[in-house]
């Protein structure tokens, strides 16, 4: 006889999820609680819903965790504006005529004959706060009929509105332009900095400029070239007097900073050209950074300075230039393009742009692009125009982090301009930007209406907007801006704003670089030794720094400076922070492959492979394998820590579960399909590779360090058992979970204590895998701690060490750890 449950469908804001659950408790008490929601829920039995997944899929899960229950009461939320239609059709479908219906004051109605009443009651309600929303201040009708009686309120949804239209327009004619790549670069130039630095009325500044910069180019061959642009106060003349081996363009007129640059610059001799400003100050060793970074950086197009400021003024600018990516939906009032603070220890990562005021450019690669688009005026985004489409070529920017110089900012351009004036060139000359550079028709369709929108919402601010609402009357002018042939490269521009989006970090290794190289590709970065994942990896780069060039590009929760004992061991480390979310592509891959594929990381992977030309790519676990392709042209191999899917059949024998099937059946897929797209397999055991039937595999076994793991001289505490496991990997938490039910009442007559080393965040796993495993830690006895950096006091410690693995792939470096150090082991 089935048994009967009650349902939450938990379709509403959080803050009415426990009230709910108190409600349906207090309804037929003794009945059983199952709350289907996207997050753990405080109460009763969980079943999650994924709101990535279609109705179908949902429905499934959910019959499949209520096989064999009888769903006897349902409960939705009618909450508006919330996004949850599949999950209360979800109700409907499984339970019409059982379905309780609550608004957010917790009223509830059922689609029952005597129900009638209050379901008009409902809806009566509902039409009423709809109408009082619609005819208050910042309802859409009461916003509407204001505007017909104040039409100069209009102007703004006007503008918008046409903007949207001219950007559709461009949009279209980017489609049609046919995208171009040209490789002639021109004869060699001599060795040396030519330094290129416009100055309007500038004396003064000049005066702080030229000594430092005299002083930096010393040992160079070298020239400096001041652009006297429109200046009134004698600069040519004070120059030719106090630094006469400086070269001197003279504009009688202003012109724009573009403009002011390129004049100057079609006037270098040398290999390398430095844009610099008059209102820079240089630190010690400014140039041989820069120089060094177009020695590491192959087909390099600018290496930009760390810009500091005056002590006491807010730092607006660092030269760490970034996009960060934003939905096509999002309307965020920031500018989308800024300055990032440098995280301590980072060189040589990649930006979108170098500063116009303190970069060093290729002088070729500088010519071939045509200089600074003159049509930027009369200044900013000029220089984000120029670094984007040197990325389209190929050619990378990158941060030198030791190249530091001050920035005295906006010391010219606010003699001559507003504030406001400033912010209107500068939204206008973004909008030019898109409408110029971005060769990709849906690329700049998403950043047009971001953009777009963005200032839609600035002009809406009461008391400000009037730059913004100016800029978004120029949108219309896009088709004039437009500019065909726009090149296109080996990156697309996908990859090339996922790249330079911040949410990468590049760390010089210690190691040197000229030996035969390979780029091992990691989840996470495999140190502190948080689990045997990581004690794997590390020991053998470790050994292998010995002899081979390792250059890893991991991800990482936060970006920061990797520890020494990573570096140590590495040419290069090249961090991607992980954007973790519980959204995923629906697709026809595992969700694990899902969750760490990820264009940013993509992009790092393919640039790295390009500047470094590793023999070899090794893949860590097998959802790294999604990479493979974007290693070329080194061969590949694939590191299978467990066959993935032998897991998953384990854990399915052990208990029917809808959802570990489902997995499983698409772990096959891709995993064995995966094989056949890497050179080689690598697995830990002699059955593993006797898996791996279909493609080349060698078996590397797991070991342990017997330095570092030794018996002990102490004798160990009595009755003192030991389990180390982080409960991020599943089998861990149902192990524990098996030992805690079945084995520790069995031995409380001896009084044992048992120490469970669960790894890092812990708890947020355990929340994790609420729906497959409840894991009760609150005994007595039992000790938990979370990531622990030196296991051996544990394992001195520890009379028995436990392993009460339910389900196991590969091989475990905890039991050989602990058989090193003398321990019994109960597995």
């Amino acid at each position: 006889m089935s048994r009967k449950v009650k349902v939450l469908f938990a379709s509403s804001e959080e803050d009415l999820i426990v009230p709910l659950i108190e409600k349906l408790e207090a309804l037929r008490p003794g009945l059983p609680l199952y709350v289907v929601s996207e997050f753990p829920a405080p109460r009763g039995q969980w079943i999650p819903y994924h709101q990535g997944r279609g109705l179908a899929d949902n429905l499934a899960l959910c019959r499949a965790s209520l096989r064999g229950q009888e769903l006897d009461l349902a409960a939705v939320v009618l909450q508006p504006r919330v996004p949850f239609r599949r999950l209360r059709l979800m109700a409907l479908l499984m339970a019409p005529l059982r379905t309780l219906f609550y608004n957010e004051n917790l009223d509830h109605f059922m689609l029952r004959p005597r129900s009638l009443p209050s379901m008009a009651r409902y809806f009566l309600w509902r039409l009423k706060n709809l109408l009082r929303w619609q005819l208050n201040p910042g309802g859409p009708l009461y916003t509407f009929f204001w505007r017909l009686v104040h039409p100069s309120a209009l102007r703004r949804p006007l503008l918008f509105a046409r903007a949207k239209i001219f950007g559709a327009f461009v949009r279209a004619l980017k489609a049609l332009a046919p995208r171009r790549r040209e490789d002639e670069l021109g004869a060699p130039l001599p060795e040396g900095i030519s330094v290129v630095v416009p100055s309007r009325n500038g004396v003064d500044l000049l005066r702080n400029l030229l000594p430092g910069l005299l002083r930096e180019l010393d040992g160079y061959e070298a020239e400096i070239i001041v652009v006297d642009n429109g200046s009134t106060d004698g600069t040519a003349e004070w120059l030719a007097r106090e630094y006469p081996r400086v070269t001197v363009e003279i504009s009688p007129q202003p012109l724009s900073f573009a403009a002011a640059v390129n004049r100057g610059a079609r006037r270098a001799r040398y290999a390398y050209t430095c844009f610099l400003n008059n209102d820079m100050v240089l630190e010690a060793g400014f140039f041989a950074p820069l120089r060094e970074a177009f020695r590491r950086v192959p087909d390099l197009f600018c290496a930009t300075a760390q810009i500091f400021f005056p002590a006491g003024e807010r730092r607006q600018e660092t030269g760490k230039a970034v996009m960060p990516p934003r939905s096509a939906k999002t309307a965020a009032p920031d500018f989308p393009v800024r300055c990032e603070l440098p995280v301590p220890g980072e060189d040589s990562s990649y930006v979108l742009y170098g500063s116009g005021g303190c970069s060093l450019y290729d002088t070729r690669k500088l010519r071939r692009l045509g200089g600074l688009d003159e049509a930027y005026e009369p200044a900013y985004v000029e220089d984000l125009d120029l670094g984007y489409r040197a990325w389209l070529r190929g050619w990378p920017t990158v941060f030198a982090s030791e190249a530091r110089l001050e920035h005295r900012h906006r010391a010219t351009t606010s003699r001559y301009f507003t504030p406001e004036e400033l912010e209107r060139v500068l939204e206008v000359n973004y909008l030019k930007f898109l409408t110029r550079s971005v060769g990709s028709p849906r690329l700049f369709s998403r950043l047009w209406k971001q953009a777009t929108g963005r200032l839609n919402l600035l002009a809406s601010r009461e008391g400000g907007g009037t730059a913004a609402l100016n800029a978004l009357a120029e949108a219309w002018k896009a088709p004039w801006w437009f500019r065909r042939g726009v090149e296109e490269g080996p990156l697309s521009e996908d990859l090339i704003l996922a790249l330079t989006s911040g949410e990468v970090a590049v760390f010089p290794g210690r190691r040197p670089s000229d030996r035969p190289r390979i780029m091992v590709l990691s989840p996470y970065v495999p140190f502190p030794l948080s689990h045997g994942g990581a004690v794997r990896i590390y020991n053998l780069m470790r050994r292998a720094a010995e002899h081979y060039g390792q250059i890893l590009v991991a991800f990482a929760d936060e970006l920061e400076a990797p520890a020494a004992e990573v570096l140590d061991h590495c040419v290069e480390v090249v961090l991607v922070r992980r954007v973790g979310s519980h959204l995923r592509r629906a697709t026809d891959r595992p969700d694990v492959v899902e969750e760490f594929d990820s264009a940013t990381f993509r992009a790092a992977v393919r640039q790295t492979a390009r500047k470094w030309r590793p023999s070899i790519a090794q893949l860590e676990f097998t959802q790294m394998a999604v990479y493979a392709a974007d290693c070329q042209p080194a061969r590949t191999l694939l590191v299978e820590h467990d066959v993935t899917f032998d897991l998953y059949q384990q854990l399915l024998r052990q208990q029917e579960d809808w959802e570990v099937r489902r997995q499983l059946e698409r772990w096959v897929r891709f995993e064995t399909e995966a094989w056949k797209q890497v050179d080689c397999v690598v697995t830990m055991s002699e059955k593993d590779r006797a898996v791996v039937s279909e493609a080349r595999a060698e078996c590397l076994p797991n070991g342990v360090d017997l330095i570092r793991f030794q018996p002990a001289n102490r004798e160990p505490e009595k009755g003192r058992l030991l389990f180390i496991g982080s409960f991020a990997h599943l089998p861990n938490v149902l192990a524990m979970d098996y030992f805690l039910r079945e084995v520790w009442p069995l031995l409380a007559d001896s009084g044992p204590s048992m120490h469970v080393i669960a790894g890092a965040r812990h708890r947020y796993h355990l929340e994790r895998w609420k729906d497959r495993v409840q894991l009760n830690l609150e005994l007595p006895g039992v000790e938990v701690e979370d990531f622990v950096a030196d296991v051996r006091p544990a394992y001195e410690r520890a009379a028995v060490v436990v392993a009460p693995l339910l389900a196991s792939a590969g091989t475990n470096i905890k039991i050989m750890e602990a058989m090193a150090m003398g321990k019994a082991i109960v597995s």
